[in-house]
Parts: C-alpha cells; sequence; structure tokens
C-alpha cells in the first residue's frame, strides 16, 4: 500500500544518493541471509519495527547518542482516535484550490535511454569456451570464504552460482582480478583482505581466503537486436520497434503515475497551508516522529545490507540535509518534518469528519488481507502473524489520507 502522506519523500529520494557514494560490496551482500535482511528492510515501514525496535530500544541511550543512532523507544504515542481534531484544526479552503503542474512530457532520447538501460542490466549472452576469464566478463561462480589464519568459513562469505561481471567492482578488491586468467571448470584459492574500514566488523582488515571455481564464461552483446528482444518473453513485442513502443506506454504510464501523486501531495500541501493548528498533541507528534525515524533506520539497514557500508541516521540526514543545501542539525530537520507531518495528518482527518468520509473495519481489513497476500505471505506464516507487526491505525489513517486527497483532487482547478 502506497504511503504517501505518512513516509517523507526526501528519505527515499536520497537512497540512491548515499548508496552511489558507498564501499564495494562484498561476498556475503549475495548469500540468502542477506537477500532476506534486505527484503524485510525495503517492506512497508508500519511492518518492520518490531524485533529492531525492541532490541534497539534495550540499549543505553548514551550510548546511541554516541554512535549517531536515534533513540524513540520511550516515547509515548497517540492516534488521531484519542483526540478531538475538530476542535484543534480551524480549516482554510480546500475545496477548488488552484493547482499548477505540469506532467512531465516522455521523448524519444527517454525511450531510448529505458532500452539502453534494459539491455545493459539483461544482455544476451554468449558462453566462451575457448578461452580464459577476460575483464569485462561475466562469470558464474561458486565461492566459499575463510579466515586465512583459522581456515573457518565466515558468514556471508559462501554462494553458488553466482552471476559476477569482472570490473564491476562489485566485491573487495582483488576478487575480481584474481580470476582474470581462469578458465571454466578451474578452481583458484584467492588470498585476500578485507577493508579496514568494512561495514561488518568481524571482518574489517581480516585476512581472508576465497576458493572459487569458474563454472561459466560469458560476453554480453555490444548492442541490442531483434533477437534479444524475442529473448525477453514480451507478448506481441518480438522486434526493436515493437520493444521501443512498449517502452514508451510503460513509460507514459509511469509520467501519469507520478503526475497523479505529485498532484495529491502539492494540494494537500496547499490545503495545509491554509488551515490553522491550535495545538499539536505532543503524543501524536510523537507518532509520526517515531514513524520517520523507524522508516529512517530501515534505509540505513537496507544500505548496509545492500553495500556492505554502515551508517547512522544522523550521517544518513546530514547527507539528505547537505543534497538539498540545508543547514542546522538533523534532529531539528527530522522535527520539522514530524511537526509538518502531524499538522497535515489533523487537517486531512479534519476535512474527511467534515465532508463524512469514514474508513470502515472491513475496509481496513479489505487492504491488509492484500497486502499479505501480495507483499508478506512468505516472510509470516499467518495473517494474524502479520497483523502483530503493526497498529491497524496506521491503515486506517492511509485509507482515510489516500481517500481525502482523492476528494481534494476532485474538487481542485487543476491548471497544467
Amino acid at each position: 500500500m502506497k504511503k504517501n502522506y505518512r513516509i517523507i519523500a526526501a528519505l527515499a529520494a536520497s537512497m540512491v544518493m548515499l548508496s552511489a557514494c558507498g564501499k564495494e560490496a562484498a561476498p556475503e551482500a549475495t548469500t540468502e541471509a542477506s537477500t532476506e535482511a534486505t527484503t524485510e528492510a525495503s517492506t512497508e515501514a508500519a511492518t518492520e519495527e518490531t524485533a529492531q525496535t525492541a532490541e534497539e530500544g534495550a540499549q543505553d541511550a548514551a550510548a546511541e547518542a554516541a554512535s549517531g543512532s536515534i533513540d524513540v523507544s520511550g516515547l509515548e504515542v497517540g492516534t488521531l482516535a484519542d483526540f478531538d481534531v475538530d476542535s484543534l484544526v480551524k480549516l482554510g479552503d480546500y475545496k477548488a484550490v488552484t493547482v499548477d503542474l505540469e506532467k512531465t512530457a516522455v521523448t524519444d532520447e527517454d525511450v531510448e535511454n529505458s532500452l539502453n538501460g534494459a539491455f545493459s542490466q539483461n544482455p544476451k549472452m554468449t558462453e566462451v569456451t575457448d578461452r580464459a576469464v577476460e575483464n569485462g566478463d561475466t562469470v558464474n561462480i561458486d565461492f566459499v570464504g575463510k579466515y586465512a589464519d583459522t581456515k573457518e568459513e565466515f558468514q556471508g562469505g559462501t554462494s553458488k552460482g553466482y552471476d559476477l561481471v569482472i570490473g564491476s567492482g562489485s566485491f573487495i578488491d582483488g576478487f575480481e582480478d584474481g580470476l582474470i586468467g581462469v578458465k571454466k571448470g578451474e578452481t583458484v584459492d584467492l588470498n585476500l583482505t578485507f577493508p579496514e574500514d568494512y561495514g561488518s566488523a568481524d571482518l574489517a582488515g581480516k585476512d581472508v581466503i576465497f576458493t572459487v571455481t569458474v563454472n561459466s564464461i560469458k560476453v554480453a552483446d555490444a548492442e541490442p537486436s531483434d533477437e534479444w528482444v524475442k529473448g525477453l518473453g514480451l507478448e506481441d513485442v518480438e522486434n526493436m520497434d515493437q520493444f521501443r513502443a512498449h517502452l514508451r506506454e510503460e513509460l507514459e504510464a509511469d509520467a501519469d503515475a507520478k503526475y497523479n501523486e505529485d498532484l495529491k501531495n502539492k494540494v494537500v500541501e496547499i490545503v495545509a497551508d491554509n488551515a490553522t493548528v491550535d495545538e499539536i498533541p505532543e503524543k501524536l507528534y510523537n507518532r509520526y516522529y517515531k514513524q520517520i525515524v523507524e522508516s529512517l533506520k530501515s534505509y540505513v539497514q537496507q544500505i548496509y545490507y545492500t553495500y556492505g557500508m554502515q551508517v547512522s541516521e544522523t550521517e544518513y540526514v546530514q547527507t539528505i540535509m547537505q543534497s538539498n543545501g540545508l543547514t542546522g542539525t538533523p534532529e531539528d530537520y527530522l522535527k520539522d518534518l514530524a511537526n509538518q507531518q502531524t499538522k497535515r495528518i489533523m487537517v486531512l482527518q479534519a476535512i474527511a469528519n467534515k465532508e463524512n468520509i469514514e474508513i470502515d473495519q472491513a475496509t481496513v481489513d479489505k487492504y491488509i488481507q492484500e497486502d499479505y497476500d501480495n507483499y508478506f505471505s512468505s516472510s509470516y506464516s499467518t495473517i494474524d502473524e502479520y497483523k502483530a507487526t503493526f497498529d491497524a491505525e496506521d491503515y486506517r489513517e492511509q485509507i482515510m489520507a489516500e481517500k481525502v486527497a482523492d476528494f481534494l483532487v476532485e474538487n481542485a482547478n487543476i491548471s497544467k
């Protein structure tokens, strides 16, 4: 379920920028355990907080502050239902507000960029059997990582059937270079050292041995072709022209979706600015501050599992602020976001009350069931187990925000 009014876009948007600055990922990031952890970290924020929050809440607050972590375990929280929102919010104009927003047009260049991106991620591969590994090849490998001194396998250092592009910098220094000159079917031992600043304390600066077997060597075609398009298995798409038309259709759909979401957010922003909130209840503010911080923690965790780079919550926020030319402390930035979020959700609830937009339990249950079926059935054995990981008020609130936003858009003057 989309969370357009609760999860702050700045946190998500900064993910790509920050991760691009990361260290090389080590082989451990490709194992089953790491994959599961990454999946958990990237799911809906309302479901991923329980275990980690409980563990972090038990830590010493001073130690957390020193590490750059943000402690929210002791905050007392409330929900919208706990307060008389109508007495706290004075609504301004919220019908027929004027919104000036232009949809981004899809160009031929966008289509070509999308095509080239699709090809670079999944090119047509041809197996090579008459030579050894060269830079740029894609090799399928099995590997086992051990500490050099004890010969004990370390966690996350083993994988089978892994496809690696030589020269991609995906693994630690020396791993990929060490496979150049190795032939299909050969096994080599790579004596390597993890970087001193590596994200895992158990591996940072450690001498290790990777035993690697090359299962196959493949090279990518230089450019896309009709044959490559046919191999994609897309319905009614068998050549480059048809694929370009398919991509344009997808890009147009994405542009429409982004425009609609931007429109909702813009209308909500205008309506919230038109309203006056006499008082923001502390427990309600704490609720949204905590949600923002827990979302932040999940992004930081995802960076670690995906890229092997350890960064604190405050360091992450500082990066966001620097990229947007903002000054002040990370704490002030997060508090400002929480204040904005609390005000907006209170205004949306006040409009829902005035316009008799109600969310019944059957609707909430329907959304929960859909999310469980589509995203979480593999992570939780029963829907009741899934329900135990979040507050159902999160769902009611999100559904309410979506419906009110739709109402506001329907009643707005849209200038394109």
